[in-house]
C-alpha cells in the first residue's frame, strides 16, 4: 500500500514529539516532496523539476522563483547532520508545513 502525504507528515509529527528528529525529518522531506510533486513534476519519468523527492527540494532551495521562507525551509530539509549529528532542520515538520502551506495554494 502506497504511503500518502497524510501518513508521511502524521508519522513525522509523530517521531517528533518522540524526539526522533531523524525520522521526522525523513517523513518531513517525503511529505514536502509530495506536495511538490502535482505542480513542479517530481518523480521517475518526469523531467521537469526533479528525480526524486530530495533532488526537487534541493533545487526548490535554490530557486529564486519562490519566495524565501520556502526556499529556507527546503534548505533546511535537505541539510545533511554535522560531525553531532545535529541538522539545520531543528523542526523538520514546521518546515515542511511551510512547503506544504505554499504548494496547497
Amino acid at each position: 500500500m502506497s504511503r500518502t502525504l497524510h501518513d508521511e507528515i502524521t508519522e513525522a509529527r509523530q517521531a517528533q514529539a518522540a524526539g526522533n528528529i531523524g525520522r521526522a525529518r525523513t517523513c518531513a522531506r517525503r511529505a514536502a516532496g509530495m506536495a511538490m510533486q502535482a505542480t513542479l513534476g517530481i518523480g521517475p519519468g518526469t523531467a521537469t523539476y526533479g528525480s526524486t523527492f530530495i533532488d526537487g527540494l534541493r533545487r526548490l532551495a535554490d530557486d529564486r522563483h519562490f519566495p524565501d521562507e520556502v526556499r529556507a525551509a527546503a534548505a533546511r530539509l535537505v541539510d545533511r547532520s554535522n560531525k553531532e549529528r545535529q541538522s539545520a532542520s531543528q523542526n523538520p515538520v514546521q518546515d515542511a508545513e511551510i512547503i506544504l502551506e505554499f504548494f496547497a495554494k
